[in-house]
């Protein structure tokens, strides 16, 4: 679980002439809170999955929830700032076939999760069925 003196650093390395030390799927993505209407930062994870950045994070973190909606967002990437729009996925069913979409061009991540691929690369579905009740995927689009 991320604690606020890990997440202050992320963001400063994030935010430094450094950022390229941390590779290409640290970002931090900066939202208006929905009912206080202030700014949260919070360091993510994102991998390129077609058109979108996804990130996966656990239904009980709070950011991703003021994306709902398709909320806008500010990303900032690779050294650049971009406005994003939130898509949150939050049924099993989605969260499993977007999960499915991720293992399978990122194969090397299913350890991570406790998922196993079979010889073609296709997850397991009942792992797949539980880790996807235990996360929620957000997809953030160049708005």
């Amino acid at each position: 679980m991320p604690t606020p003196i890990g997440n202050f650093f992320m963001k400063t390395l994030v935010n430094s002439p450094l950022h390229p030390l941390l590779g290409k799927s640290i970002a931090v993505i900066t939202i208006t809170g929905y009912k206080t209407g202030k700014p949260i930062e919070t360091p993510i994870n994102v991998v390129r999955v077609g058109e979108a950045l996804m990130v996966i994070s656990m239904p009980n973190r709070t950011w991703w929830r003021n994306l709902r909606g398709g909320r806008m967002a500010r990303l900032r990437h690779l050294g650049k700032i971009i406005p994003v729009r939130g898509e949150v996925v939050e049924t099993s069913a989605e969260v499993a076939a977007g999960l499915a979409d991720y293992f399978t061009q990122y194969p090397g991540y299913a350890k991570y999760f406790k998922v196993r691929l079979d010889p073609v690369g296709k997850p397991d579905p009942q792992e797949l069925e539980s880790v996807a009740r235990e996360r929620v995927i957000i997809n953030l689009r160049a708005a």
